[in-house]
């Protein structure tokens, strides 16, 4: 038994563990988006063998707290992260086998005192014997559910057999079912027709309209059988037509109406038909060739008689149906979804709040106006829940989530974990804690690195290496648009001059705005070789002919090919018919309604394009533009056109028809009058705007920063001096030869000239904005890249191979930045990403990627020098692998820092967005991942078959790809939930596979000049 517990708290069983973890995790993301999320909770996630992993883990790290004594006063820093560690294990555990989840629907003026659970239930039961189950099924994973009843010496056996994920009901006529309705409906304000299998009772609403089958509420639409004949009762008109508009008959609301099947019934321009009817069927199911809302489990009922499959419908999160199935003796009840749970109080809603935007009509925001009631305490108390904006009470946190079709009711998912989750955050405070204190705590592994350099360079690389990191991140076309008229460049820079006030607030010069637009909707900063301004301008002057251009970028190739798109654009005339439909809207509305926890990347897809087209309405209309200062400073702005009743004649008539007179004068080329119309907006703007104009100043150094574009002038000198540097080093490296300090200098001055623009542009962003400047992904890069050129310029001084890579490394990052631009928001969503949890996990989580990415350009550059590595320079290139290699050493401590922290506050985001601090997406599980695999390499040097510098360097390469994997492989090639990176990587580039083979070949080359060298 010794033997056995010295083995599995050993640290090579604890490698092992890692190794395992991770690949466990990566599979399970893999299954995950093959086969569905339930398959892989089933499958690994949700397993006991799961949780003994886990449990080992913590049994291992619990003993090694103890054997290597990192509880004492010097190691006291690094034991208290470790004891974070198994701190959070606890956590997690408690919330594992405690917590749950669940969601609350309730329709105004209505109040709701349960909850759904998120989690499916499968239930059977005979004669008041009832087994039930928590159930993940899948394709994959159908037979979860068994049990045997005895009912008077009668044997009935019940046992899953199958599941369709998406399925649909086909009636079977059977003399021991119900009446059964099949029909289709359609719209006004969508595109096709949507099919539905009624059973008696059921009803189903639509704005403006609600059809019910035999079912007790009064409906506009109501259909009954009698005498098995099918009728139907409408509170409004009917137009009762053949499907190719013969012999139209006309009925009065109220009139009793004779069913025929496949004849259209229209009623306030909505179409029902009537497929089929059955006085008594009963229904089995089939697989639909598109995606439903309803799953069927396939059920095996045998009663010593006879045996039988029974389909039972219901879907996770949904109150579960009870199907009756007659036994020989007695009757057995199944069921399958959510199990509703009763809560101590009561919520009421008041008013369910939607705002859309124009043009497309999709939603921009919503959210809940609720009293909870709590009679038992004697309280009610007013309460508005949107995104990030929570109710809590009693141990049960309340989140927006969704919304009902007709915007009368709202869903609230709901969370009850109140002490998995604050122990988790306790080990969170306590891993931060002591990654800060280990950095400096001198008796730490990462301080005797420090002291392993020369001391000056090593204390100056440590304070770089402790703050900083690096990251990867995330033109014109002539001929096609040679007939847009030209605007005068002149009025485009008085236009750009004008201060406009945002969706968020920020006032900024126009030329700002515009050139967020541009890139929003096409990608690009300059469209058919006009600016920004010249662009906006003209698409509100020209609106008709910018609507026949592909401006509209689509990111998704699976998008693209389903509006028939043959290149990456789409011209707005494409996304809608004929008849004014726009084709996107179902597909919106479906994607919004659904909570942003759980839309997969295609549903995110069709809200960043309807956001594109949504702008482009804005634009054309010139309802963007929040130009004109209201009376009362602290409202929102008006924009040209509309009503400003509170100033005098004179001012609200500019308003309202202002820029109606300088699209005027543009479009007559009375360039003088158009100026002038600016002019006069520029002079309301300095009257009413009082104190919150910005300053001149300001707004010219922000119109400089346009102009200047400092990140992207830079980046192909980066690239260029750090590519010359790295090559210039090693030919002399190999040659035995002294890089010329002029020359070392010439390179050093003009990469700090380069890095000093970096800085000036930095400053000059977070100037212009007031804050710091990585708050969204393309500021996060820039940060990040300015960072590594940081850290690449205290090392440069003594190592100028890292400035070299540094500088590479800063000129690639930006140069990926600037091909994947992600643009500020623009348009006032309120989605779970607005939250400053987030702005602080992509920080500290992009940062740590950067160190990863730095170490393992280090780790490329140790093993060629270790493949030219000979007794005749064994000197001067062993002193360089050394140093290079320390330092990677140093650069993977603090990216392992980071990207735990980062992980775990993006948990606290998730926690205070939706409710569930971990969920087993495919993003924060490759986080997880690569959080495990850097700690196995950070570990490896205290295993000795594991330790040395041709196994550390080569793991800081091949770990890289786990960090690839997270940033993009996830939003990429994965079905994922969690993809907040904005882009589409268009297939992998037939360059990947050119790396991995120079990569490979460079690995094997070195392990066996390696080889033998030890040999010798």
């Amino acid at each position: 038994m010794k033997k056995i517990y010295r083995f599995i708290t050993s640290l090579p069983f604890m490698a092992f563990l890692f190794l395992t973890l991770a690949f466990t995790m990566a599979i399970a993301t893999f299954v995950e988006s093959s086969y569905g999320t339930p398959a892989a909770r089933s499958l690994i996630y949700n397993t006991h063998w799961f949780e003994a992993l886990w449990a080992l883990f913590g049994l291992n790290l619990l003993s090694n707290l103890f054997t290597y004594k990192l509880l004492n006063k010097r190691r006291f820093t690094i034991g208290l992260f470790h004891v974070a560690f198994l701190v959070m294990l606890v956590g997690a555990a408690i919330t594992r086998w405690f917590g749950y989840e669940g969601t609350m629907h309730i329709r105004e003026n209505d109040s709701a005192d349960f909850i759904l659970s998120t989690d499916a239930t499968f239930f059977a039961g005979v004669n008041g014997k009832i087994v039930e189950k928590n159930v993940n099924f899948s394709e994959i994973t159908p037979r979860q559910f068994s049990a045997d009843f005895n009912v008077n010496g009668q044997k009935i056996k019940v046992k899953t057999i199958g599941f369709i994920y998406h399925s649909e009901r086909k009636a079977i006529p059977s003399s021991s079912g119900e009446p059964v309705l099949d029909f289709v409906f359609a719209a006004p304000d969508r595109q096709g027709m949507q099919t539905y299998t009624f059973s008696s009772g059921d009803v189903m609403e639509y704005p403006g309209m609600a059809v019910g089958f035999e079912s007790e509420r009064e409906t506009p639409l109501k259909f009954f059988m009698q005498d098995e004949m099918l009728f139907m009762v409408s509170q409004y008109p009917v137009e009762e037509s053949t499907m190719t508009n013969e012999g139209g008959i006309e009925y009065q609301s109220g009139d009793t109406i004779a069913i025929q099947k496949m004849f259209l019934y229209t009623v306030n321009d909505f179409r029902v038909m009537v497929r089929d009817f059955y006085s008594s069927a009963v229904f089995t199911a089939v697989r639909s060739a598109h995606e439903t809302h309803e799953q069927a489990v396939m059920v095996e009922v045998s009663d010593g008689v006879r045996q039988q499959i029974v389909p039972v419908f219901g879907h996770a999160g949904v109150a579960a149906d009870t199907v009756e199935v007659p036994l020989a003796n007695t009757t057995l009840k199944l069921a399958y979804g959510a199990v509703p749970i009763q809560l101590p109080f009561r919520l009421f809603l008041k008013k369910f709040e939607l705002e859309r935007y124009p043009g497309s009509g999709s939603p921009s925001s919503y959210a809940s106006e609720v009293v909870l009631i709590d009679e038992a305490e004697g309280l009610e108390r007013e309460a508005r829940i949107f995104m990030n904006n929570t109710l809590f009470y009693k141990g049960y946190k309340f989140f927006q989530s969704s919304y009902d079709q007709d915007e009368k009711g709202t869903v609230l998912s709901v969370n009850h974990d109140f002490w998995g989750t604050w122990i988790s955050y306790i080990s969170y405070i306590m891993l931060g804690l002591g990654f800060a204190l280990s950095l400096i705590n001198k008796y730490s592994y990462f301080q005797r690195l420090v002291k392993r350099l020369k001391k000056e360079s090593a204390k100056l690389a440590a304070a770089a290496l402790l703050i900083f990191g690096f990251s990867f991140s995330a033109s014109s076309q002539p001929g096609i648009g040679a007939g847009i008229p030209s605007i005068d460049p002149q009025i485009a820079k008085a236009f750009g001059t004008l201060w406009v006030q945002s969706a968020d607030g920020r006032i900024k010069p126009m030329n700002t705005m515009s050139s967020e637009i541009v890139r929003k909707v096409s990608r690009k900063s300059t469209l058919y070789g006009k600016t920004a301004d010249e662009v906006v301008l003209s698409m509100m002057v020209h609106p008709e002919i910018w609507q026949t251009l592909p401006i509209v970028r689509v990111g998704d190739k699976v998008l693209a090919a389903e509006l028939g798109l043959s290149g990456k654009n789409a011209t707005i005339q494409q996304l809608f018919d004929g008849q004014g439909h726009y084709l996107l809207s179902e597909k919106v509305q479906a994607a919004f309604r659904k909570p942003a926890a759980f839309r997969n990347q295609l549903e995110n897809e069709y809200i960043y394009l309807d956001e594109r087209v949504s702008i482009c309405f804005m634009v054309f209309q010139g309802r963007l533009f929040n130009i004109f200062p209201r009376a009362q400073k602290e409202d929102t702005w008006y924009s040209p056109g509309e009503n400003a009743l509170e100033y005098s004649d004179g001012d609200s008539v500019f308003i309202k028809n202002g820029f109606n007179l300088l699209i005027q004068s543009i479009n007559n080329g009375n360039t003088a009058e158009a100026l002038e119309v600016l002019h006069a907006a520029g002079t309301f703007q300095k009257k009413f705007g009082g104190d919150l104009i910005p300053s001149e100043r300001l707004k010219n150094s922000e119109l400089l920063y346009n102009k200047i574009n400092p990140f992207e002038r830079i980046f192909p000198y980066y690239l260029l001096f750090g590519f010359l540097l790295i090559f210039v080093l090693f030919v002399n490296i190999f040659r035995q030869n002294q890089l010329p300090a002029f020359l070392k200098w010439i390179f050093f001055i003009t990469i700090l000239a380069l890095f000093t623009v970096h800085t000036g542009g930095i400053i000059l962003r977070w100037y212009i904005s007031g804050r710091a400047p990585w708050s969204n992904g393309y500021e996060s890069v820039v940060y990040v890249a300015w960072a590594a050129m940081l850290a690449g310029v205290i090392f440069g001084r003594k190592y100028p191979l890292v400035i070299g890579t540094a500088s590479f490394l800063s000129g690639i990052s930006l140069f990926v930045a600037h091909l994947s631009w992600m643009n500020p928001e623009i348009t006032p969503l309120v989605p779970v990403l607005k939250s400053y949890w987030l702005t602080i996990h992509v920080s500290v989580i992009t940062a740590s990627y950067g160190f990863f990415g730095l170490s393992a350009f280090l780790g490329i550059l140790v093993l060629i020098l270790i493949v030219f590595r000979q007794k005749t320079n064994e000197n001067k290139v062993g002193s360089y692998i050394n140093q290079l290699t320390t330092i990677n050493e140093m650069s993977v401590i603090v990216g392992l820092y980071f990207l735990t922290l980062g992980t775990f506050i993006g948990g606290v985001w998730a926690n205070e967005s939706w409710g569930r601090y971990w969920g087993w997406d495919p993003k924060e599980t490759w986080a997880l991942i690569s959080v495990v695999v850097y700690s196995f390499i950070a570990h490896m040097r205290l295993i000795p078959a594991l330790k040395g510098t041709y196994n550390f360097n080569l793991a800081t390469i091949i770990g890289f790809a786990s960090v690839l994997m997270t940033y993009f492989g996830v939003n990429y090639y994965l079905a994922g939930l969690h993809s907040y990176g904005k882009g589409v990587a268009g297939g992998m580039s037939p360059v990947v596979p050119v790396i991995i083979l120079v990569l490979g070949g460079l690995m094997i080359w070195a392990y066996l000049k390696d080889l033998k060298y030890a040999k010798n």
